[in-house]
């Protein structure tokens, strides 16, 4: 299973418009993987909120970490910045 870890990118809401930068999120390749990621306790602490079935939002200065948990759970996560 693979997953992506994209450190920068641009979030547009429908309403109102909030523009985001320099937002960490975290998209897997299926919704399956995100909830078995979401079940670890030590993950979901690093993660604010869950955007869709497949991004979540990492917490703020909690990249690494959440970086360091994947590697540990034995995932390879690709480090993108858009």
């Amino acid at each position: 299973m693979s997953f992506f870890l994209i450190t920068t990118r641009v979030v547009m809401t429908p309403h109102p418009t909030v523009l985001h930068e320099n937002l960490p999120l975290l998209e897997v390749a299926d919704s399956i993987l995100l909830d078995i990621l979401l079940a670890d306790t030590q993950v979901r602490r690093l993660i604010l909120t869950r955007l869709s079935d497949r991004v979540a939002i990492v917490a703020p200065g909690q990249f690494d970490a959440l970086l360091a948990r994947l590697r540990k759970l034995g995932h390879t996560p690709k480090v993108v910045e858009v």
